[in-house]
């Protein structure tokens, strides 16, 4: 009995020398606390599609609702978590004969600007094939309104110029 006495003792001391010194250790750890964003780069457009219709020689038609001059018509939007550049860029307009996007117009030739709200004017090319500027440091949350002027060719080269023409604008985002 009295062995187990001194057994049972001998636990009861050493478990409460382990609390003892364990808990002062524990108390005595520091601690890091972690805060992180991921770097997203997304932007949307409050537009998405423009239906110009049937238009003649040196038209010029505006990406707004009626066709007319609308400088702040689309907006984009940046639903990322860093400062983006935006750059857009066109293609060559498909159909029976082909239009090819330029700086001027000319025979199945048709030019496209966008609106540069520093200039007030539509001097913003859209090229294909290369990317243009169109914004410039447009913060996380912000928005940037903007409108394009589609000018048609100076001459339509064939009988069948008549066909419907598509062809896309894109939209480039980037970490500024």
């Amino acid at each position: 009995m009295k062995r187990i006495r001194r057994i049972g003792l001998s636990l009861v001391l050493a478990v409460a020398l382990l609390v003892s010194f364990a808990a002062p250790a524990l108390a005595d750890n520091p601690t890091v606390s972690i805060t992180v964003t991921a770097e997203v780069v997304s932007i949307t457009n409050s537009k998405s599609t423009w239906g110009i219709g049937t238009v003649t020689v040196d038209a010029v038609v505006y990406f707004s609702t009626d066709g007319s001059e609308d400088a702040d018509w689309s907006q984009i939007v940046n639903t990322g978590s860093v400062a983006v550049d935006v750059q857009i860029q066109g293609t060559d307009l498909s159909g029976t004969p082909t239009w090819t996007l330029a700086s001027s117009t000319d025979t199945d030739q048709y030019s496209l600007y966008a609106y540069n709200v520093t200039a007030t004017d539509y001097t913003i090319e859209v090229k294909s094939g290369a990317y243009n500027d169109i914004v410039v440091d447009l913060a996380a949350d912000g928005a940037y309104d903007w409108s394009m002027k589609f000018t048609a060719p100076s001459a339509f080269g064939g009988t069948e110029d008549g066909n419907e023409k598509s062809g896309t604008i894109t939209l480039v985002a980037s970490k500024h």
